[in-house]
């Protein structure tokens, strides 16, 4: 960039837009996203290569909420819009879960007669299943005048993201009955998909003919999602067996899906050892020691569960904390746990107290289990109140119409408690609340979830 810098302001009276472009995307793709928008304010004349350049460096630097920030203010201005603002927009609302977000970019599309390429469409694919609109994915999937391996892949991850196990495998039946070959990335979302829907015969199956039939080694990702499915299911001396005998050396990744089953099935023993040679690994990672402090939790050591905390400060790591975001009238709102500063935070907590006297009417009391101290009873129970899924859930009752789902955008897996919580709500005041944490989609809906409590 230094050397293109220095030809760019040898001949300044001989810059066209198409020079300026050329160093706002190599300012961009160097993730120097602070030059790009200096460089793009400085521009004379912009076009929409202009914007949607500046708009992928966001979202490859990681601030998808500013790339559609400058999409929206790109379609007021009234640039031509071109396809790779359109795909960079989807895929910003899809990476945010910001359902509003994405339609309004399907919308100005529609406007504008945009024509259905395969690129936009299968962001759409994408931005709506990730959104938690499952079923207008599929329709928008179903529509699409040509679709290639990239959409079968979007529609099949998506449908596996929703714990939708077995309407992922007959797509997949579907996607080989029409002649196309597999990719890597379709063997991700066969086996997630067996994986959330508790597959293990079927996962088994898809792993082995990725090998035999198709001659995909497996990838990390794959031996991840095998893990997982072995170790949901109960099976985690076989999946243990299967790390050990892998041809590449396990990620810390995948030990600590392992873990996360000890965790799940109360494997002490097991976990400690896990957890002990994952801190050794990444000593710099939070979700190890946090993990490990769950498994002693559960058995209740709770000396154990302190010198993990300990070790976790004295090397300056600290816990991930948790949010959530919800979206109502184009704004989104973020919450954290025990969050007041919301400017509607004194309703949100009455609101909060009057939910919870309706569930203990229904009979729902606290699962203060996985609170990782050892405190009072009554203590566990105001911190398992204040979780940050709950207070969006009650501002979403607050402001969301009836009939209108409440959607929630978590960065971590809801917990057991805020799990059943949120069941409880969707029977009690006949609310639909969908949910997509850090691991996957939970459609809450008339005392159920959509994940049949596997998750």
């Amino acid at each position: 960039m230094g050397s293109a810098e220095a030809v760019f302001e040898e001949r300044p009276d001989v810059r066209d837009v198409v020079s300026w472009n050329s160093m706002l995307v190599g300012y961009a793709r160097a993730g120097e996203i602070r030059v790009a928008e200096d460089l793009f304010d400085r521009m004379p004349v912009r076009d929409a290569v202009s914007w949607s350049s500046l708009m992928v460096g966001y979202v490859e630097k990681g601030v998808p909420e500013k790339g559609l920030r400058r999409f929206r203010e790109m379609v007021e201005r009234g640039v031509a819009v071109n396809e790779a603002a359109l795909v960079t927009a989807l895929s910003a609302s899809a990476q945010l879960g910001l359902i509003e977000c994405g339609r309004f970019v399907h919308a100005t599309m529609e406007r504008l007669g945009f024509r259905m390429t395969l690129g936009v469409g299968t962001a759409l694919v994408d931005m709506y299943a990730k959104c938690g609109c499952i079923e207008i994915s599929r329709r928008v999937f179903e529509d699409l005048p040509r679709r290639d391996v990239f959409a079968w892949n979007a529609m099949l991850c998506g449908l596996a993201t929703h714990g939708l196990g077995k309407d992922a495998l007959d797509l997949y039946r579907r996607f080989i009955d029409g002649g196309l070959r597999p990719t890597s990335v379709t063997f991700i979302g066969v086996l997630n998909a067996c994986s959330r829907a508790g597959l293990v015969d079927e996962g088994r199956m898809h792993f082995r003919s990725m090998v035999q039939v198709y001659g995909i080694q497996p990838e990390m990702e794959h031996y991840g999602c095998i893990v997982d499915l072995l170790g949901r299911a109960g099976l985690v001396s076989e999946a243990l067996e299967l790390i050990e005998g892998m041809t590449i050396v396990p990620d810390p990744v995948l030990w600590g899906t392992l873990l996360g089953a000890c965790k799940i099935h109360g494997l002490a023993e097991l976990g400690e050892t896990i957890g002990k040679k994952l801190i050794e690994l990444e000593p710099a990672h939070d979700g190890h020691y946090v993990l490990l402090s769950g498994i002693y939790a559960k058995a209740r050591k709770w000396e154990d569960v302190v010198k993990v905390r300990k070790l976790m400060t004295n090397r300056g790591t600290n816990k991930v904390p948790g949010w959530s975001l919800i979206e109502a009238h184009g704004e989104v709102h973020k919450f954290v746990a025990g969050d007041r500063e919301h400017e509607q935070s004194p309703e949100i907590y009455e609101r909060i107290g009057m939910i919870e006297s309706r569930l203990a009417e229904a009979g729902y009391l606290p699962d203060t289990s996985q609170v990782l101290h050892d405190i009072g009873d009554e203590e566990k129970v105001l911190a398992v109140k204040q979780h940050s899924e709950r207070l969006a859930i009650a501002f979403g009752l607050m402001v969301i119409e009836e009939g209108h789902p409440v959607r929630i955008v978590k960065n971590l897996r809801v917990c057991g408690d805020c799990h059943e919580f949120s069941k409880m709500v969707s029977k009690v005041f006949e609310r639909e609340i969908i949910v997509r944490d850090g691991s996957r989609f939970h459609h809450f809906k008339e005392g159920n979830c959509s994940c049949l409590d596997y998750w």
